[in-house]
């Protein structure tokens, strides 16, 4: 599993810049990096490719008045085919400063169904998202979770009249994102709950919950 998703608008806004260009140097990269870690946060770049792709085609070139043109090309040393492409980047660019001011065309995806597991004192220990399209779980921890040494939490779908089915170990802190196969499917479409156990470390060695079950939490559908 892998940013905290209840930061998604902020994230999606990153992405934007990232797409864009705008986001530069150290931060470019430490992007980058992110997004080869994340799901979530290569998921929201992907989108904004996507979104801007097709919208660069569909640019109608302007050209400046010649002496301006002359004058720029002469400051930047831009040839005719280098100029082209810095202009529809710089119109791209503008398009996009429009759809952030005004209301994103691509939103950040939410999540199909969410469980909130507290700790022991009410506070958030874990946020549950579960995503269908692609089928995908994303688990969140915003604040570090406390364990028995060598010891991992892990997650369970509770479905109705069937045994519980893994869902994979939780985050101790961050964020943690998984693609979910056929049986944790099924299992979650029939499932009003999660549970959490604690079980060795890396997971259950047998399939089922060998620890003791710590937290059960409700899973619905986010509203």
């Amino acid at each position: 599993m892998q940013p905290a998703a209840r930061h998604s608008h902020l994230l999606d806004r990153l992405a934007a810049d990232y797409v864009l260009g705008t986001m530069r140097g150290g931060a470019r990269a430490r992007f980058e990096r992110w997004r080869g870690t994340s799901t979530l946060v290569d998921e929201l770049a992907r989108r904004w490719e996507q979104q801007l792709a097709p919208l660069a085609i569909r640019l109608r070139p302007v050209a400046p008045p010649p002496v301006l043109l002359a004058r720029i090309q002469r400051r930047l040393s831009l040839t005719a085919p280098t100029w082209r492409g810095w202009a529809s980047g710089l119109a791209l660019g503008l398009l996009l400063a429009a759809v952030l001011a005004y209301g994103p065309a691509v939103r950040a995806p939410h999540p199909d169904q969410l469980a909130l597991i507290n700790n022991g004192v009410g506070a958030l220990q874990w946020r549950v998202e579960v995503y269908a399209q692609p089928a995908r779980l994303v688990v969140g921890s915003p604040v570090l979770a406390a364990k028995p040494a060598d010891r991992d939490f892990e997650l369970w779908a509770l479905p109705a009249g069937a045994p519980a089915v893994s869902l994979g170990v939780m985050p101790v802190r961050g964020e943690a994102s998984t693609r979910l196969n056929a049986a944790q499917r099924q299992a979650l479409a029939r499932s009003v709950q999660v549970a959490v156990s604690v079980e060795p470390r890396g997971g259950s060695p047998t399939g089922h919950a060998t620890g003791p079950v710590v937290f059960v939490a409700a899973l619905r559908a986010p509203g």
